[in-house]
């Protein structure tokens, strides 16, 4: 079990558990192996556990979809840009956020006010904002407040 072996394994899947790899790099090699010196090797290279950050998926197919589009509409009059109206909505929560969130503490401080995410009943609630914009100026904002029941 050697660290470049180790290396290549985790460049090659960045979600792969050090576990995992451990009991893949013992199979190989036929050596005993520790997922702590694992974890220490793959640090050593600069990285480091986090919360994979959340962000839409979109395939090579799309991506070119998504390209395409604004390609096509550059040359376009000005006056169908004068017929366009830009939407969009977003969610804000009142209390927290909706995700994973991680912290750093020590041993026996799970309860220390300074390491807790506090938290409201019923999630504390949240507001929709939908709002717009075309040639002619922005549109209102609106706030939807009990957006899950409604169909726009």
């Amino acid at each position: 079990m050697n660290r470049s072996s180790i290396m290549q394994k985790i460049k090659k899947n960045l979600r792969l558990r050090t576990v995992k790899l451990t009991i893949e790099l013992e199979k190989r090699f036929a050596v005993y192996g520790n997922p702590e010196i694992v974890r220490r090797v793959v640090r050593s290279y600069g990285y480091n556990t986090r919360v994979a950050r959340r962000k839409c998926f979109v395939n090579e197919r799309t991506r070119k979809l998504r390209l395409d589009f604004p390609k096509s509409m550059v040359d376009k009059d000005v006056s169908l840009w004068e017929s366009v109206i830009f939407v969009d909505e977003s969610k804000f929560n009142i209390f927290g956020p909706d995700g994973r969130i991680t912290v750093w503490r020590k041993p026996n401080e799970e309860f220390n006010p300074k390491s807790l995410l506090p938290t409201a009943k019923h999630g504390g609630g949240g507001i929709m904002v939908w709002g717009c914009f075309a040639a002619s100026g922005m549109g209102n904002l609106v706030f939807i407040e009990n957006w899950t029941n409604i169909s726009i």
